[in-house]
């Protein structure tokens, strides 16, 4: 049983996302101060998940008014100073990241999807091909039959105008087919 290649493309694709994940997320702390009343930000790789351990300022600390975050840090407005936790815990526990390994997954990925579109248009290209070599058969195979019906001699280069060079044996071979098995089939 042979599986269809886009299916085959989209099981790839979808394992090597899967492979390509983080295994060894960070997680990491930090204080963040904003000390003189105004707005500052300190970078860190949340990975979107932040969350106060402890307050140092007097100041009121409220998610969305004097501190939040996004994926590249944690900001502090309002005289907001307090430690922060980012991040999750990988499956080992420790710190780390596989960015390295992330990239290679996307390579190798971008390697097999480049290879099953290739392969795809190739056997899109042979297909092609052979319908084009079988035309051009059925083509000389009729004008040979024509030729046989209106007694002309057996020249299939009157034609050559009309043929590919890549498909000119193939006409060729159908214009003596047709132009033989007509004069057989009478005789």
């Amino acid at each position: 049983m042979r599986l269809p290649q886009r299916a085959i493309t989209v099981v790839v694709i979808a394992a090597l996302t899967l492979l390509s994940l983080p295994l060894n997320a960070q997680e990491g702390s930090l204080t963040c101060a904003s000390n003189d009343g105004r707005y500052h930000y300190c970078r860190a790789d949340t990975q979107n998940r932040v969350q106060l351990v402890r307050q140092i300022s007097n100041s009121r600390c409220s998610q969305g008014y004097s501190w939040g975050f996004d994926y590249r840090g944690i900001w502090v407005d309002r005289g907001c100073r307090a430690e922060f936790v980012y991040g999750r815990r990988g499956n080992n526990g420790g710190g780390g990241s596989n960015t390295g390994a992330a990239v290679a997954a996307g390579i190798l990925g971008a390697i097999i999807v480049g290879a099953a579109v290739a392969s795809s248009k190739d056997d899109h290209n042979n297909d092609d091909r052979a319908e084009h070599r079988r035309d051009a058969y059925q083509d000389g195979y009729r004008q040979g039959q024509r030729d046989w019906d209106d007694n002309y001699p057996p020249d299939y280069m009157r034609y050559s105008g009309r043929i590919a060079r890549d498909f000119e044996s193939d006409f060729a071979q159908g214009y003596d087919d047709g132009y033989n098995n007509r004069r057989n089939k009478y005789r």
